[in-house]
């Protein structure tokens, strides 16, 4: 193999074709890398013709060298062969899930790798194409892939017609870590970029893209936040159309960081050690947000109707910055009744349970995993073991196929 050091992405090539022969030895030798399971979980289309070229240069934004270069590689994940096969075989495959997209796509960039260093030894030359991904959904349709294939990677490939400069890279203590990962200081980060930051070639692209630093240019010019959620999207909606995920899996929680100042509220009853309690669930979007507990019929406790099963919890924040929650129903007659200070109804050690409770519900965590996480606390205190119980209780109505069950 060619020195490393000196390989250079080509763009320019010239217009001598590359014998088939030639192509097809690269592409069987590349066979050789790593691959997970000996499965060789990937495809490559190879691109020849003008035409096909033509309709692929817009989903790659037009860059040259897709017109330009005499073979034009789509290197693609697929599990569609292994899964034909083993249709084929009596087996049952159950690979169209998220793991196997990531075990293809890491199969088909080995591939691509190992070919590449093949064709450069060769004397060809080669252009990665980072822009396959911003574009699954065009190449798929262009490339007419079926079910479990996406395309990762693209290559254009010819003979080299210029000999670029060689592109800077950041030092082997940069990015090398040994047995754990450390922490990018700002005096590391200026030892690491500063020297990037400092070639010609780069302050010329800052003052071309009228940034005031490099780092600039990358955040708000060539990979914004804005243009990598939308192909981040795009790339959800292929993984979903070529069978890798089911549509409810691209369907992420929104997470509300500042509590609403009043919630929809569930009041769920239960026993503790002989006792009888009661659990405010707080809702929001119709999903649990937050929990209180504390006694019912007690003197310091809470008096509560038992028809009352709904309300709402109210957020008040007083002038010296203190934080109180109420409860409010309304009762029979429909007078709306208050019960002041739910956090003051509780043991402390009860209301440190219920904010950690609530932190993982505000969160989003499933609630299945909630109820895992409540049911494996293990405390000293048989008497709040007990309310675990009880609050793991009040959160399995929550579960998506929970039956409904009495009260205590």
């Amino acid at each position: 193999m060619k020195n490393i050091k000196t390989r250079r992405t080509i763009r320019k090539y010239t217009q001598q074709p590359i014998p088939d022969e030639l192509l097809n030895q690269l592409l069987e030798d590349a066979s050789r890398t790593q691959t997970m399971g000996n499965l060789q979980l990937y495809s490559v289309i190879v691109t020849r013709s003008e035409e096909m070229k033509a309709r692929l240069a817009p989903l790659h934004f037009n860059q040259p060298m897709v017109t330009q270069a005499p073979v034009v590689l789509t290197v693609c994940a697929d599990f569609r062969r292994t899964t034909d096969w083993c249709t084929s075989r009596d087996a049952m495959p159950g690979y169209d899930n998220l793991l196997s997209y990531q075990n293809a796509a890491t199969d088909a960039l080995l591939y691509t790798q190992t070919f590449c260093n093949l064709a450069e030894d060769a004397g060809l030359g080669i252009c990665f194409l980072g822009t396959t991904v911003y574009m699954t959904q065009g190449i798929t349709e262009v490339l007419r892939l079926p079910k479990l294939v996406v395309p990762v990677a693209t290559l254009t490939v010819g003979w080299p017609a210029e000999e670029p400069a060689l592109t800077d890279r950041l030092t082997l203590e940069s990015f090398v870590h040994n047995e754990t990962y450390q922490p990018y200081t700002e005096e590391r980060i200026n030892a690491f970029y500063a020297p990037k930051e400092a070639l010609p070639e780069n302050k010329a692209f800052v003052e071309a893209n009228h940034k005031a630093t490099l780092a600039q240019v990358f955040t708000d010019c060539r990979y914004t936040k804005a243009d990598n959620e939308a192909m981040s999207a795009s790339l959800m909606q292929t993984l979903v159309a070529q069978g890798f995920l089911s549509p409810a899996d691209t369907i992420l929680p929104v997470i509300q960081e500042s509590r609403p100042e009043v919630l929809e509220c569930d009041v769920v009853r239960f026993q503790n050690n002989r006792e009888k309690w009661v659990a405010f669930v707080g809702l929001h979007e119709g999903k649990p947000y937050e929990i209180f507990t504390g006694l019912m019929d007690d003197d310091e406790g809470i008096l509560l109707p038992k028809s009352v099963s709904k309300g709402c919890i109210v957020k008040h924040i007083s002038d010296n910055g203190q934080k109180r929650y109420d409860f409010q129903f309304v009762n029979k007659r429909g007078y709306k009744t208050t019960v002041e200070g739910l956090s003051e109804k509780f043991n402390p050690e009860y209301w440190n349970y219920a904010k950690l409770i609530s932190g993982v519900l505000r969160y989003r965590m499933p609630i299945d995993h909630v109820i895992s996480l409540v049911s494996s606390l293990e405390l000293d205190s048989d008497h709040i073991n007990s309310w675990t119980t009880g609050v793991v209780r009040a959160l399995k109505r929550y579960l998506p196929d929970a039956q409904p069950e009495e009260e205590a």
